[in-house]
């Protein structure tokens, strides 16, 4: 098989196990009581599946130096199978709780194993496209949640919603692991890969690149997901008058997210492509201005068209800014170290990401998100601005 045969065929089985994760965003925070959750429990469980990355991305790699890639992403694609089932028919939220905890560690083997790939598929020439490559495949998985997941529970329910995302990540294990049986992923390991994880943290770029994320993770995985529910019923109800036609809270939500998922297929690919032939410099701030005036006019509009429009920025902008880092990580170290660069990376993004839903949800009330909005739109400009000038001579 060829580079970008590797890539897809992992990416598109990551994805369909992402499904399950995804719906929960659209429905646990405009519906908690289909499981009889308050919101601060609701923003609870949308945050432990990432706060878990903290131990569970440094365990990844070194399942990875030890294992390999085959084995671990085998079991935890086939386990990932347990959370829907705790999905589907509990309401117990100690149960839920410690699903979403798996489902975390699960995330770390999966996401990992695609980075790998697709980071040591490629060259200085075309990181970008590829890393992006990766990221957009696995995001279909967000689509499908939030857009066909929300349409599915409309229509069949909860229960067989999650029995049809199941099938579909079995289908996914059937196709990856007899492709992938004889076939050897040539990724370079060090033995001493826990060691090596703490031992980075020293290095300020690493700090700096890990602070990076945890930034974006809190603004645009964390915050702006799992609050956007809870926002629109709360300034608009459970029911939107579009004035043509009237749609649940619900489904509102799941089609803008699912335009995040959209645009992580969509745009990735094409700001990799696009930051690897004219520099990454222009496309990062010119990602960061787009997510900024989005955050900027959420405080501002109160029509929903308006409204929705904004949230198409900052989703639109904030992809964009995402995916712009990677390859930014993946260029700031040596190649046989980066599956600690990735884990450490994707654990300071998890753990912004997991404090997303619990700033939003738990802990800020719904009237004064707005302004927390606005003062992200900052942060976003100032955090590009100061990986310019950390990163000018190696980034471009």
């Amino acid at each position: 098989m060829t580079n970008k045969s590797h890539i897809f065929i992992t990416s598109i089985s990551v994805s369909a196990a992402l499904l399950g994760d995804a719906v929960l965003y659209v429905l646990m925070p405009s519906r908690p009581e289909i499981w009889s959750l308050t919101i601060f429990q609701v923003g609870i469980l949308l945050s432990a599946n990432r706060f878990i990355r903290f131990f569970t991305n440094p365990a990844s790699s070194y399942l990875a130096n030890r294992f390999g890639v085959k084995k671990p992403f085998v079991w935890f694609l086939f386990s990932s199978l347990a959370t829907l089932y705790a999905y589907a028919f509990s309401k117990n939220f100690i149960l839920l709780f410690l699903a979403r905890l798996y489902w975390g560690a699960c995330w770390s083997v999966l996401r990992l194993t695609g980075q790998l790939i697709a980071s040591n598929s490629s060259s200085n020439k075309n990181i970008g496209f590829f890393m992006s490559m990766d990221h957009s495949i696995r995001q279909t998985g967000a689509i499908g949640g939030a857009v066909v997941g929300a349409i599915l529970f409309s229509t069949l329910g909860l229960e067989l919603m999650c029995l049809i995302f199941g099938l579909l990540t079995l289908v996914a294990l059937g196709f990856w692991a007899p492709m992938f049986r004889n076939v050897s992923v040539d990724i370079p390991m060090k033995n001493d890969s826990m060691k090596d994880f703490f031992s980075k943290l020293k290095n300020l770029d690493v700090l700096f690149l890990g602070f990076s994320g945890l930034a974006i993770g809190i603004v645009v995985a964390g915050l702006m997901s799992a609050s956007i529910g809870h926002y629109l019923r709360t300034k608009f109800g459970i029911e939107l008058d579009f004035k043509l036609l009237t749609l649940s809270v619900t489904t509102v939500a799941g089609l803008l997210l699912g335009f995040r998922g959209l645009a992580d297929v969509v745009l990735a690919p094409v700001g990799g492509f696009v930051s690897d032939k004219f520099g990454r410099i222009k496309v990062l701030f010119i990602s960061a201005l787009i997510a900024s005036l989005g955050l900027l006019s959420l405080g501002f509009f109160d029509d929903l068209f308006m409204v929705c429009f904004a949230f198409l920025l900052v989703f639109g902008g904030g992809v964009m800014l995402s995916v712009q880092l990677l390859p930014v990580v993946s260029l700031a170290v040596e190649r046989e170290s980066h599956s600690e660069m990735f884990s450490i990376y994707n654990t300071f993004n998890d753990v912004g990401s997991a404090l997303g839903p619990l700033i939003g949800l738990s802990l800020i009330p719904a009237t004064f998100l707005p302004a927390l909005y606005q003062l992200c739109s900052v942060f976003l400009v100032l955090l590009v601005g100061l990986i310019f000038l950390r990163f000018r001579n190696k980034i471009n």
